[in-house]
């Protein structure tokens, strides 16, 4: 759960993604991305509650000063407590412009750069839980966004716009939708930039000149092949057959989807020596992985990349017993990949 008392906004996330949509090459492959999510499907792991405050003003004049109070609660036949936001039907170009920039405002100057510093300072915490809070911090703060355009303040409400944003984009002209994908890269990679602590490798320039989609293909294909290792699918397959059975299948999932986080980071990203992010010219540990997707951002929506690496998806899935129709989406699965702008 997330608190954030200036605005009284509450998130809940459980630890099971409830996607019911079959997954494509793309989504799986943006699943496989962003995040072993608390996640943008799960949207956030499953679900997200965001509490709206009613508030009425009142102002008390005194001679020594003006105080402004907010009750809690409207009359009940007074239409605002009555009120319903509706989400827009569709998007058009200053709702997108406007909400990419109002994420990368809180983004650079608000409460997620904040949470996402103080984050970056926990230099022990396991790779996998902050990728988790760092997609939390996120989505929490896309809500503030799109809860202020009458979005629902929920997965359903970040799905929608997600939608309508997709579609908008798809009907720009190309070069449009060029400048939305670097908003999107650059609102990511900042945020890596934060909760990781990058400034000094960033500032040593050795990742200032874009990775080379013939390199990107490369290093999609090495991490694809081992996440299909034998040995990688073995111990998946083992550590998820060894759970406890739940009676609701939306836990059971999430047990799941936890196990493949940390297979997929502790023995494939980060395992053995040299680990694969090593290999790839990377530091060792949860740096190394963050820069490593910090670069890939470049290359989110080549074809064969997306092809590694959902193919690769669709056999850790498999080996975990997981449904490949309601399988959780990975934005939170840390393997790479953008959240939604």
């Amino acid at each position: 759960a997330i608190q954030h008392s200036q605005s009284s906004l509450t998130i809940h996330f459980a630890s099971s993604t409830a996607a019911t949509h079959k997954p494509t090459k793309q989504t799986m492959f943006a699943s496989a991305s962003r995040s072993l999510r608390s996640p943008l499907t799960r949207a956030c792991g499953g679900k997200l509650r965001f509490n709206r405050p009613t508030a009425v003003a009142a102002v008390t004049t005194t001679k020594q000063s003006t105080t402004r109070s907010f009750s809690s609660s409207l009359p009940p036949d007074d239409p605002q407590s009555q009120f319903q936001p509706s989400a827009p039907k569709e998007l058009n170009m200053e709702m997108a412009i406007g909400i990419q920039d109002a994420n990368q405002l809180f983004l650079k100057h608000g409460v997620g750069q904040q949470r996402l510093k103080l984050l970056s300072e926990d230099a022990n915490m396991p790779l996998v839980v902050k990728w988790q809070r760092m997609m939390q911090i996120y989505l929490g703060m896309q809500l503030h966004t799109v809860a202020g355009l009458g979005y629902p303040a929920s997965e359903q409400g970040i799905m929608m716009y997600t939608q309508q944003l997709a579609q908008f984009v798809s009907t720009c002209e190309p070069s449009v939708q060029d400048e939305f994908r670097q908003v999107g890269r650059t609102t990511w990679r900042d945020m890596l930039n934060l909760a990781f602590a990058l400034d000094d490798e960033l500032d040593t320039g050795k990742y200032d000149e874009e990775l080379g989609v013939v390199d990107a293909r490369n290093a999609s294909h090495k991490v694809a092949s081992k996440m299909i290792e034998p040995e990688v699918l073995e111990e998946l397959s083992t550590k998820c057959g060894q759970l406890p059975s739940d009676s609701d299948p939306e836990v059971e999932m999430g047990m799941k989807h936890q196990v493949i986080q940390d297979v997929v980071v502790n023995k494939v990203y980060l395992g053995g020596s040299p680990s694969l992010v090593e290999e790839l010219g990377y530091p060792a540990g949860p740096k190394g992985y963050a820069l490593m997707q910090y670069v890939m951002a470049y290359h989110e929506n080549d074809p064969l990349c997306m092809e590694y690496t959902s193919s690769s998806m669709v056999k850790l899935w498999q080996a975990a017993g997981l449904d490949l129709g309601n399988a959780p989406g990975a934005g939170n699965m840390p393997m790479g990949g953008l959240p939604s702008t």
